[in-house]
């Protein structure tokens, strides 16, 4: 299993460096509602997200322009005054002065609890921080007093994440009975203590680890020994997530993932079918990841690959938020999973032709972001957000066998893309008409000064993105 790298990784790297990590409607399928009835097909071509947190600089005066580019935000709640210090809300009404239509969303950890975070000031947290403390918590402390809210495996030992947890050092983040109602009550009081009660709330939470499976970052939940039972208790948990942060005006942004495997696909639409999904669920590993072998970016086998662009188009109740990745920086080479050269801008380009493929163009509902070996300790904002826009598809995307190789593509108003997900290159592929090859090279020349091409070369794991002569 492709190993999920957790969005709050970043911010063990230090405590007091880096983060904790308006009024709804009230019932209970008001998310799913309030998603679907303003999903209506923005004016941009590429919609897209940002996740920064505490590894990142601090933010200074100018970087509201940066970051008010983006449709939604996920950061840490401590950053809320770091621009306009005169204001308590500096931050994110410096933001939202330049675009009015962001929503920004503070991270929270999910089903796991830390057991070293408890003096740490709530401002910085990224968990619960209640382990040994209860911080007024009616509840009292969770290994005090909720000793049995902590899921456990088969001898009974306490599950817990072995990716960010150093038992050499005691140090754990252990995995809570998330399918619980008490848990799901503890959770929602501490949340709304710590972020909703403060002068950093804005626009929702986003809550990470709501995995569709266990992804093999824990033992086996004595309580939840198969796929199809954890999803079910997991898809609880977020919609009782999303109902109580609802009461308190707060919107969800659920970290899912699992969407390339056929549970977590299934789980995907189950929650989507619910009648109260959050307002956006995310895939953290999209098309392209730096997680898994030791390569550079590695690439989904095809059927895998498949189910991530297919969802894109199944999911109708919340917005879909696809994240792609690779451990190389900009304008580097490296090696990929299939031991071929791979380059940052061939895996953005990659992933980005690969999300176009597979978004809803009439809901209007999917947004993208990619990131380089930093992480998300980076603004990454690429020129091609705003300078490709091939107007509206015409269609879903169709598939080209050649040789036995499959090509995806898709046609828009203006243009056309083509995805090649497999290990084959394909050397000659037809256009249906005349176009130009659109590339991050040429990004900035005038289409007039492109040469026209009627075939287009489309090695492994590459995607091309051509204009339509005939619109120039």
């Amino acid at each position: 299993m492709i190993r999920r790298l957790s969005v709050f990784a970043l911010c063990f790297l230090a405590v007091a460096g880096c983060g904790a990590g308006p009024p709804g409607e009230s019932s209970s399928d008001a998310a799913s509602a309030d998603a679907a009835s303003s999903d209506v097909a923005s004016a941009k071509f590429i919609q897209t997200f940002l996740v920064y947190y505490g590894g990142g600089p601090a933010l200074v005066e100018g970087d509201e322009a940066r970051l008010a580019k983006f449709d939604l935000l996920d950061i840490d709640r401590y950053r809320y005054n770091q621009i306009g210090i005169n204001n308590l809300r500096g931050t994110w009404d410096s933001i939202r002065a330049v675009n009015p239509g962001i929503k920004i969303f503070l991270y929270q950890m999910g089903p796991e609890v830390s057991n070293y975070h408890d003096d740490q000031d709530i401002a910085y947290l990224n968990g619960l921080g209640r382990y040994n403390v209860a911080r007024n918590h009616s509840m009292g402390s969770l290994n005090g007093n909720q000793r049995g809210l902590f899921m456990r495996d088969a001898s009974g030992a306490r599950v817990y994440n072995y990716d960010y947890s150093d038992p050499s050092l005691g140090k754990y983040w252990y995995l809570m009975d998330f399918g619980s109602p008490e848990y799901t009550r503890y959770w929602l009081e501490a949340v709304e203590a710590d972020i909703i009660r403060q002068p950093w709330v804005v626009d929702g939470v986003f809550v990470d680890g709501c995995s569709t499976t266990n992804w093999g970052g824990y033992a086996t939940p004595a309580k939840y020994l198969n796929a199809s039972v954890w999803s079910t208790a997991m898809s609880g948990f977020v919609q009782a997530l999303v109902t109580g942060l609802q009461k308190s005006g707060q919107k969800m942004w659920a970290n899912r993932g699992q969407s390339n495997t056929q549970d977590g696909f299934n789980a995907w639409l189950a929650l989507d079918q619910s009648g109260n999904a959050p307002y956006v669920v995310m895939e953290e590993g999209a098309f392209a990841v730096a997680w898994g072998d030791g390569s550079d970016t590695q690439f989904y086998p095809e059927a895998n690959w498949r189910r991530q662009v297919d969802i894109l188009g199944r999911i109708q109740n919340s917005r879909v938020a696809y994240l792609s990745h690779t451990d190389l920086g900009e304008n580097e080479r490296g090696v990929d999973n299939y031991n071929r050269p791979v380059t940052f801008w061939q895996t953005m380009w990659y992933a980005l032709g690969s999300f176009l493929l597979g978004k809803d163009d009439t809901r209007g509902n999917a947004y993208f972001m990619f990131h380089g070996a930093t992480g998300y300790s980076k603004i990454w904002w690429f020129e091609e957000y705003e300078k490709i826009d091939l107007g509206r598809a015409t269609g879903p995307y169709q598939i080209l066998t050649m040789g036995g190789t499959n090509i995806y593509w898709r046609e828009f108003e203006l243009g056309y893309i083509y995805v090649n997900p497999t290990a084959n290159d394909v050397d000659d592929v037809a256009l249906p008409e005349p176009a130009m090859p659109v590339t991050h090279e040429n990004l900035h020349a005038p289409l007039s000064a492109v040469p026209d091409v009627t075939r287009i070369r489309l090695p492994a794991h590459h995607a091309a993105f051509v204009r339509k002569a005939s619109t120039i």
